[in-house]
């Protein structure tokens, strides 16, 4: 038998999920080794029990890359730019948070450190190294490439013993032979220095967008090729000695090689894949707008999907303060998960979140060390997850000692019973997650209302249903494995190659033959990387799209191109049917467009990707609508609807069978997870063993 495994290492949790070739599935969870990730790795497929020569694919998810860059531990790195240009990595874009209106004029004002967009650069101004060159807008050498310059500046940072080097030149997407040329004579004078140059990395429009995404790529490529590597050397060890694949924050797979290459594309990786598994699962059940709910340990993730497809942004900033234009999906994430700490303020107010327990010390119930009580503690001391049954009853949890913290660090301060301030926690922390879902539903236009809730990571089923119900969110849907569903979105991606290029032209003067011989050179590029990993031509598939707007905006549009545009040739009717969709899409977006007005063309993008093996999901044992073969006990749980504990069931999610019906008040409890049922809901399961909750008011 072979196997597809896929690896996702959470801050609380490594969870690996394994699928045979007929679909079945089997998942493991273990505790996070932040120290050195790979530890907890190896454990999981010790765990697993699986025998690594016969695994055929092997994908991974992390969080190596975005916690390089929040903790500033990357590598040491300098930047190579245009003479003039050495600063744009500090100025940004120009924007300034002021305490007071003529700070806008002080030139002398200090930003502080905490200021959003972030004043202290990766990259400080002695490791910021200009060259003599100049390339025009229309791609045309102004200023020669002074190569002398870059071989005393590569002097300079050999003395500095600089680690990696950023590459930016003016307008290099347009022409990138400088570029290039500076990257040949690095490589030759620094051969164990990395270099990334914006040329390769992102080829767009607006110097400081491309030289952050390009100094991020710089900054963390040493620490992901040495993961990478290591990583590599260990599943080696295990029997395992094939390239294997790296999620990308955009979606879909890429090969750890190319990883090492443009790891900027896997910046986020990690939660991707749970929105990639919840457009799978949701595209196989009918439900193809969707919004993914993933909740685990440390933090909360939500994205929308819509028709199918997970909302993708190229606008991404880093704790706020680093850019990337790189494709990450968009959604909202906060320090909201099961290990967040209620805590209280110097006036008694109570707070829970963003501070993390995280794997070490974890939550109090871990006896590990942790003192403040999380909301993992509120849910054992609300009946909600069962302390003899944690991770399957594989690890043993301290009821008592939650209660304890509960009642000491918060009641007994607030003057109120243990179990409302146990509820009060559950509360506030589904009213910080609710303020995120917020944001990606009504704040974009979006209707709850018009789509389904898909759960994944080890908490979110617990607070899901309250949370559908505040929306108005017709039904949460949890998958067979609902905290593992992230790794299990490694396994069903499809690989994906993202190429794009900056041709920026009013549409009325725009070169339909330039444009069409981009879409080839990017569409040419992108199969070439996707036939790398093994996939043959004929079964690739090709996505074009081009950036709009309206002359004079700031911020584009992104509209679909057809193959068969591409296929006839763009021509004037080609642009024209172009500018309608622009025109459609930004009625949509904003409510209004303007049919008369000079519209642009900005960016052009070619998606490839190449069909991975997903498996058929399989079938469970067909049941009646009666649940009983399934009942575990009845168990005291605290119900805000009767303000009381109350006994109410609880079942084993191993023993139900398609058809069956649970109603509210009511428990499921599983391995990775516990779904709770309030009163007056009910929970159906579907054939493939999916629990489907519908929600009633």
């Amino acid at each position: 038998m072979k196997y597809r495994i896929g690896v996702d290492c959470g801050g609380t949790f490594t969870d690996l999920v394994q699928m045979d070739e007929n679909g079945r599935v089997k998942v493991v969870k273990t505790s996070s080794t932040p120290q050195d990730l790979s530890i907890a790795i190896e454990d999981a497929i010790s765990k697993s029990c699986i025998d690594l020569n016969d695994v055929t694919f092997f994908s991974h998810g992390s969080t190596v890359g975005i916690n390089t860059v929040i903790q500033n531990k990357g590598a040491k790195t300098a930047i190579v730019t245009t003479k003039g240009f050495r600063d744009v990595i500090e100025l940004r874009r120009g924007q300034r948070v002021i305490d007071k209106p003529n700070d806008m004029y002080n030139l002398q004002m200090d930003i502080p450190q905490d200021y959003v967009g972030g004043y202290d650069p990766l990259v400080q101004r002695p490791y910021r190294f200009e060259i003599p060159e100049r390339i025009d807008y229309k791609g045309q050498v102004i200023t020669p490439l002074d190569e002398k310059a870059i071989r005393q500046v590569a002097e300079k940072i050999k003395e500095k013993e600089v680690e990696t080097v950023a590459v930016c030149y003016y307008f290099s997407f347009v022409n990138p032979q400088h570029e290039q040329r500076t990257k040949e004579i690095l490589e030759e004078l620094l051969p164990d220095v990395c270099i990334s140059v914006s040329s390769e990395i992102l080829p767009i429009i607006r110097e400081y967008e491309r030289l952050s995404t390009t100094v991020i790529n710089a900054y963390i490529m040493p620490i992901m090729q040495v993961y990478l590597a290591n990583l590599q050397n260990k599943l080696a060890g295990f029997g395992y000695d094939k390239d294997f694949y790296i999620m990308q924050s955009g979606g879909g797979i890429m090969s750890s090689t190319q990883a090492s290459a443009r790891p900027v594309y896997t910046i986020d990786s990690g939660p991707a894949g749970g929105v990639t598994a919840a457009a799978e699962l949701g595209e196989k059940l009918g439900f193809r707008d969707v919004i993914s709910f993933d909740m685990g340990g440390t933090t909360a993730k939500v994205c929308v999907i819509r028709d199918g497809s997970p909302e993708v942004t190229t606008n991404y900033w880093v704790d706020g303060k680093y850019f990337i234009g790189a494709p990450v999906m968009e959604m909202v994430e906060i320090g909201a998960g099961g290990g967040s700490m209620a805590w209280l303020d110097p006036a008694g107010a109570v707070h829970v979140g963003p501070q993390s327990a995280g794997a070490d010390p974890g939550p109090v119930c871990y006896k590990r060390g942790g003192v403040n009580p999380t909301v993992t503690d509120a849910d054992l001391v609300l009946g909600y997850i069962n302390a003899d049954y944690f991770l399957g009853g594989e690890m043993t949890v301290d009821l008592e000692a939650s209660r304890n913290a509960v009642r000491e660090k918060i009641a007994e301060k607030l003057g109120i019973e243990e179990a409302d301030a146990a509820l009060g926690i559950y509360n506030m922390i589904n009213a910080n997650m609710l303020a995120a879902m917020r944001i990606v539903t009504v704040q974009k236009g979006y209707d709850p209302r018009d789509f389904s809730l898909m759960v994944s990571g080890g908490t979110a089923a617990v607070h899901a249903v309250r949370m559908a119900q505040e929306l108005h969110i017709p039904r949460v849907i949890c998958p067979l494995a609902p905290g593992t569903f992230s790794a299990y979105g490694l396994i069903t991606a499809d690989a994906r190659y993202d190429a794009c290029k900056s041709y920026v032209s009013i549409t009325s003067q725009a070169d339909p033959d330039l444009m069409q011989k981009i879409f080839a050179e990017l569409k040419e590029e992108g199969i070439s990387k996707i036939m790398e990993l093994g996939f043959q031509k004929d079964e690739i598939e090709v996505h074009y799209k081009i950036d709009m707007r309206y002359a004079g905006q700031a911020h584009e549009v992104v509209v679909d191109v057809l193959p068969e545009m591409l296929d006839k040739g763009i021509d004037q009717s080609t642009i024209s049917d172009l500018e309608e969709h622009f025109h459609e899409q930004h009625n949509e977006l904003f409510g209004h467009s303007s049919a008369g007005a000079s519209v642009e063309f900005i960016t052009q993008t070619v998606i490839v990707t190449g069909p991975t093996d997903k498996g058929e999901m399989s079938e469970i044992e067909v049941g009646t609508k009666n649940s009983d073969q399934a009942f575990k006990a009845l168990r005291s749980v605290y119900w805000e609807e009767f303000k009381e504990f109350r006994d109410s069931k609880t079942y084993d999610r191993y023993l139900l069978k398609a058809n069956n019906v649970i109603a509210g008040p009511a428990i499921i409890e599983q391995m990775d997870t516990t779904i709770v049922i309030p009163p007056n809901q009910k929970a159906t399961v579907d054939r493939y063993g999916n629990i489907i909750i519908d929600i009633t008011a």
